[in-house]
Formats: structure tokens, sequence, C-alpha cells
């Protein structure tokens, strides 16, 4: 039978191990969703070329592939209006009918995966972001990297004119140019 003495450190350890969990998930969510605002600022800083809209009113589909929290933090700005356009944020379970995107967000993607689809989607006018080091080496444009708690902006110029995007020199100013060309290609 547990006696008082004994219960106390019992819920004492317990109720460390849930705040830890707790302070451990905001974390996570709260770099979510600064991807998410960072996302947001890079398309305001984007010109596509007229072929990848519709029409002059079409929206720009931001497509998401990610667990449930990367997707769920992108919700936030939905429908904002950045160069006249509503942003579409469009949440994928598979890497299907791509394009409908004008930027794809790929976030932990295995690289079995990531090099072909990034293959399948040079010359085309989306512009592809995503997490990790791997992905501006596998051919992605433009990765968010957590270094040491601060994202960094890293941009693959070569990537990016491919596909006859254009990112304005504000934000190219802002960002570590590379040229990770996969030797694979």
């Amino acid at each position: 039978m547990l006696t008082q003495n004994k219960i106390l450190p019992l819920i004492l350890c317990i109720l460390f191990f849930f705040s830890s969990i707790n302070q451990a998930w905001p974390q996570s969510v709260e770099k979510q969703a600064v991807l998410a605002i960072l996302t947001l600022n890079i398309a305001r800083f984007t010109r596509w070329p007229k072929p990848a809209f519709s029409n002059a009113e079409a929206t720009i589909n931001l497509c998401i592939f990610g667990n449930n929290m990367v997707q769920q933090s992108f919700e936030s700005i939905d429908k904002k209006v950045i160069n006249n356009r509503s942003i579409h944020v469009i949440n994928l379970s598979r890497l299907r009918n791509l394009k409908q995107c004008q930027l794809l967000y790929l976030s932990e993607l295995e690289q079995s995966r990531l090099i072909p689809l990034l293959i399948e989607l040079k010359h085309q006018p989306i512009l592809t972001l995503g997490e990790n080091i791997k992905f501006l080496q596998a051919g992605g444009m433009v990765g968010l990297l957590d270094i040491k708690g601060k994202i960094k902006l890293n941009i693959n110029l070569t990537i990016v004119k491919q596909s006859n995007l254009n990112i304005s020199s504000r934000l190219l100013k802002l960002a570590n140019i590379v040229d990770t060309l996969s030797q694979s290609r």
C-alpha cells in the first residue's frame, strides 16, 4: 500500500513528466506556425509566369504534404491575400495532381520519394519548400532550415530560375543562396 510519503514524490514525477511534454509540444507547433508565416512571406516575394494560373483571378494554391500538425499550422494562412490573389491551402495525403499547386511544401519526405518527385517537377512553375538540407540537395528550391533554434532561409536560385519563377532581390538579400544540384541529375 502506498503511503502519503510515497505518493507525493510519485505525483511530482508525473506532473514533471507531463509538464515537459506540454512544453515540447507547443514549441513544435510554434515552429510550424513560424514556417507557415515564412512560406506566406516567401510567396509575397515570388512571381510566377502567367501560364501558372488558369486566369487572372485564380488562387495561389499552396499544397502541403506533411503530418497533421504541419497541415494544421498552415490553416492560419488559408485565404490570405497576396499580390491580388488569395492563398488556397490544399492538404495532400498523396503526392498526386501537383500541377494544381503553385507552392508545394514538403515536410519529412524520405529521399527515395523526394528525389524522383523533384526531378518530375523540374522546369514546372511550382515553388518547392522543405525543412532540411537533404531537401535542397535533392533539388528543392527553398529550404527553411532550423539551425540552433533559428530558421535560416536557403534558396537554390538555379532551380528557381529553371522553373521560370522570379524571387525578389529583397528576399534574396535575406537568404543564403545555394547551388546544390543533385549529382544524380
